[in-house]
């Protein structure tokens, strides 16, 4: 059997700003990301994220999914929040957290994952973000 999930990161660095998540590590061009053959749905979402601060502010981190995978259209799921009271507060971490879905996708076509933080710019956020299909 396939495996029933894929993962796509990168680097978030503009507030309001759409950026895809088109990385794995250590291959910077793994391919579209598709909806495994078998799959019905997708049932979850693995999700991290870390921010460095380099400004004194608040935000919050969202996961968009977009692409023909998904037939009822577009998602967007909050992952984490943060801030501090100065700049260079140092950096912060929001843990990998499970997110439990229920949403229709389309075999062999293909969801792009993307990053966003809204609020203030707070400087770089990595994402990691893992769709798990059933």
């Amino acid at each position: 059997m396939a495996k029933l999930y894929r993962t796509r990161e990168g680097t978030v660095s503009a507030a309001d700003t759409r950026t895809q998540l088109s990385t794995l590590g250590s291959e910077t061009a793994p391919g579209p990301l598709l909806v495994p053959s078998g799959a019905q749905k997708l049932v979850g979402v693995i999700a991290a994220q870390n921010f460095n601060m380099a400004a004194a502010t608040g935000y919050t981190a969202l996961v968009r999914l977009e692409g023909p995978g998904l037939p009822e259209g577009p998602e967007c799921i909050v992952i984490g929040a943060g801030g501090v009271p100065v700049a260079t507060g140092g950096n912060g971490v929001n843990e990998a957290v499970w997110i439990p879905l229920d949403i229709p996708v389309t075999v062999a076509n293909e969801i792009l994952v993307f990053g966003e933080m809204t609020g203030t710019d707070v400087g770089s956020s990595e994402f990691a973000v893992t769709l798990v299909f059933a």
